[in-house]
């Protein structure tokens, strides 16, 4: 049985705001006196729009796909131009509106309209492997491997039940990126994020929160 706490929702639209100015203000903090990223790289910043399908538990709990997305990275490319090694950091909602839920309090059933919301932190460190890494077109590959923050929340009504844990996680990926002028490059790619099932969740149960995010991203290199 699901326990509920007299409540406000956590995260509102103006806070989601507010994270997203805070990341793009980082990444102008990105280096973007670059030349061609087809010659020997150093370092590239990628700035990431990330919608997310739901999958396992998530989409148990959340069955929309989600438009509210976006991830910081970075790359260093040292002793090879094919290989990078980097960071991943990100901000993921899932969430979904519901009239006709139904729940079991002590005094008896009841339906209404709920308000179901998954948001996650990745934290990761990254590998890539380049392929084509002096042409125009580069394919890649990599996997991440860190720790994901993940709040559920589920507001009823007046009442609002909510939790949040830290999960080991992993998140390989594949994709492409393609070169312009000036060190641009443009990204796509699918990442399968999996945070490994931790925590003590509404209703009491480990969750793994796996969700797939589809970036389309601008980087910058020197």
């Amino acid at each position: 049985m699901i326990e509920y706490s007299f409540g406000s929702a956590l995260f509102s639209r103006s806070r989601i705001m507010r994270g997203a100015v805070a990341v793009a203000l980082a990444a102008l903090l990105v280096p973007t006196d670059a030349d061609a990223q087809r010659r020997t790289r150093g370092y590239m910043g990628t700035l990431t729009y990330s919608p997310a399908a739901p999958t396992g538990d998530t989409r148990n709990f959340v069955d929309d796909f989600s438009w509210l997305g976006f991830t910081l990275e970075g790359d260093w490319f040292g002793w090879r131009d094919d290989i990078s090694t980097g960071f991943i950091i990100g901000w993921q909602e899932m969430y979904q509106e519901a009239n006709a839920d139904q729940f079991t309090f002590p005094i008896g059933t009841t339906t209404g309209r709920t308000y179901r919301h998954i948001a996650a932190v990745p934290l990761l460190l990254r590998g890539r492997y380049w392929a084509n890494a002096d042409k125009q077109i580069q394919p890649f590959v990599g996997a991440g491997v860190g720790t994901y923050w993940v709040k559920q929340m589920l507001d009823f009504g007046i009442y609002t039940g909510d939790e949040d844990h830290w999960h080991f996680g992993v998140a390989p990926e594949v994709g492409v990126m393609m070169t312009t002028r000036g060190g641009v490059g443009w990204t796509l790619n699918a990442r399968y994020n999996y945070p490994v099932k931790a925590g003590d969740y509404l209703g009491g149960d480990k969750k793994s929160w796996a969700y797939w995010g589809f970036g389309i991203g601008v980087g910058m290199a020197r």
